[in-house]
């Protein structure tokens, strides 16, 4: 049961810290992921949880307020949701991050 509880504080302290960076005004859905993966993956082996697994259904449209639901899912089968929310886009990098789904 404990492992269940670690997941949600984990994900709760990374909503500030974590934002991603990409070139274009689209960021096809496999980037997305490989940056949740990259954020969550050292979590989630430290809490004894196996690899982190990010699934997200759409590309990321670059327009500040755009966003995107996707899944994060551990190694021992359980899977919480993320938000993916653009903050910015500069030229031609879109700036996001990613927190909880509420």
């Amino acid at each position: 049961m404990r492992k269940f509880m670690i997941v949600p504080v984990l994900l709760g302290g990374l909503a500030l810290a974590a934002a991603g960076c990409e070139v274009g005004k689209t960021v096809d859905s496999g980037t997305v992921e490989k940056q949740i993966d990259a954020r969550f993956g050292p979590m989630y082996q430290a809490a004894g949880l196996g690899p982190a697994k990010a699934s997200c259904p759409d590309d990321l449209k670059g327009k500040v307020g755009a966003t995107l639901d996707c899944t994060v899912r551990d190694g021992k089968g359980g899977s919480r949701k993320l938000t993916v929310t653009v903050t910015s886009v500069k030229g031609s990098e879109v700036h996001f991050t990613m927190k909880p789904a509420s």
